[in-house]
């Protein structure tokens, strides 16, 4: 009788260090000595994926601050043959139209509102 009372704690000793482990998975919590590799990994994933996230963030918040730094933009280019373009140059929210060629660049007019509704007609 003691051999299957033994057999029965052994069985039972086991099946309760099952239930500990799978709680403390659940809850988070550091695992047993026999899962450790296993925590380790999740752990070190964990931590990857941590600096990946800042590392995504820290794009993120350069290519916002880059975008939003712009002063200058090239709204609308058109070729009038030879190496020679009109361009509408944006600046600080006023716009300018610029003639360029071989020879150089050059500014031909500052177009104000009146402009702009014209143009728009």
């Amino acid at each position: 009788m003691t051999r299957s009372n033994s057999a029965a704690t052994a069985e039972t000793q086991q099946s309760w260090a099952s239930v500990l482990r799978i709680t403390e998975v659940a809850a988070g919590l550091p695992a047993s000595e026999s899962h450790r590799p296993a925590t380790s990994g999740a752990i070190t994933l964990q931590m990857v994926l941590e600096k990946l996230q800042a590392g995504w963030r820290w794009v993120e918040r350069k290519r916002s601050q880059q975008i939003s730094a712009k002063r200058l933009r090239v709204a609308e280019t058109i070729s009038l043959g030879e190496k020679r373009t009109l361009s509408i140059v944006m600046v600080d929210g006023s716009q300018y139209l610029i003639g360029s060629s071989a020879g150089g660049v050059q500014l031909l007019t500052k177009l104000d509102d009146n402009n702009r509704d014209e143009r728009s007609q």
